[in-house]
């Protein structure tokens, strides 16, 4: 009987061990936000035919209006997220994905729908 629980005992203990392997424990690397790869020359000329208006903002983002009048938002660390207009919205006011992006005269800003991290948008649209 002792010899029958050893037994059972190693049988579940190489199957745990055997399912660990599977799934190794997460590395620093693993847990940071993917690098920003940059577009290839195809992707980047077809993707600026659509761009309507540009605006650099602080901390390395990006914002973009498209022609479809939606906006593409970069963020540094190579995520987009698009954003939809609010229907009737005076200044024009944009959100999606738990952000939202306001253009007034001579002001544009990127915050999270909640008001935290707002960070200051210049038009870029013509500069460079």
């Amino acid at each position: 009987m002792r010899d029958l629980f050893a037994l059972a005992a190693t049988v579940l203990v190489c199957a745990a061990a055997a399912g660990c392997g599977d799934r190794p424990a997460a590395t620093a690397a693993q847990t940071t936000e993917p690098v920003a790869t940059a577009p290839s020359p195809a992707d980047a000329s077809s993707a600026d035919e659509h761009v309507t208006r540009r605006f650099g903002c602080q901390a390395g983002t990006g914002v973009e209006l498209l022609d479809d009048g939606t906006v593409r938002v970069s963020l540094p660390g190579g995520e987009r997220h698009a954003l939809t207009r609010v229907a009737g919205s005076e200044p024009q006011v944009y959100t999606g994905d738990s952000l939202y992006f306001t253009i007034q005269e001579g002001a544009a800003h990127l915050s999270q729908q909640d008001g935290a991290r707002e960070l200051a948008c210049t038009d870029a649209t013509n500069a460079g």
